[in-house]
């Protein structure tokens, strides 16, 4: 398959252009040559999961945390320029895309994560860089719940202020969780990773059942 089909698949269903994002959504790092067979998937574009993916026979790599982020990379050295390296030398092709990931209504973190939890009557909550990325919905037991994957830990004044007694996001800093403990709500911190495993994975799925494209995740 055409990479140039691929990314314009991921645009188009993720939305990319419609946030103002930290990350340079899209593609971070070319190859040579058109075909692509096989697609990777990852939370990270470290040089592990590069390697993993060059290993396991991709010809592009997917991940939810890239490279390139605000004004770019201004030196290739250290760690981008080990992940660059990695890639280059397995001809692998990498595409980011961060917060489209996390606030997509059905392949999104956070709506998995209120699907995982079982939250009826869902809707879209806590704004950041001027995107609404995560959600509230209320659990089995009654009590409304505040999702935010990743490092969302500043948004648990804002969810107990939605009405919310739990808020669920993969981590938090210390002062955010005294912060919560302040005004009476209970944080849940999953991990980070963890916590945006959910849409890596869906989006692999999708992918294969909509692309035909073989996936893996590394």
């Amino acid at each position: 398959m055409k990479i140039k089909k691929i990314l314009d698949w991921l645009d188009s269903t993720l939305n990319v252009q419609a946030f103002d994002d930290v990350s340079n959504n899209g593609l971070q790092i070319a190859r040579t040559g058109e075909e692509v067979k096989r697609v990777a998937l990852a939370v990270d574009a470290s040089r592990r999961s590069v390697i993993a993916a060059g290993e396991a026979g991709a010809q592009l790599l997917v991940v939810h945390h890239g490279i390139s982020w605000g004004g770019g990379i201004k030196r290739i050295v250290g760690s981008e320029f080990a992940v660059v390296q990695a890639a280059i030398d397995r001809n692998l092709a990498l595409y980011a895309v961060h917060l489209p990931l996390d606030a997509h209504p059905k392949l999104g973190h956070n709506a998995l994560i209120a699907k995982a939890l079982k939250l009826k009557h869902v809707r879209p909550a806590f704004c950041y860089h001027g995107n609404v990325i995560g959600c509230v919905g209320v659990a089995p037991d009654g009590q409304k719940v505040g999702v935010c994957s990743g490092g969302a830990g500043e948004f648990a004044v804002a969810a107990k202020e939605l009405g919310c007694s739990r808020f669920v996001t993969g981590e938090a800093s210390w002062g955010e969780m005294v912060a919560a403990e302040n005004v009476g709500i209970k944080m849940e911190c999953w991990g980070h990773y963890d916590s945006e495993l959910f849409g890596i994975e869906a989006l692999a799925s999708a992918m294969k059942d909509e692309l035909g494209i073989e996936t893996l995740t590394v």
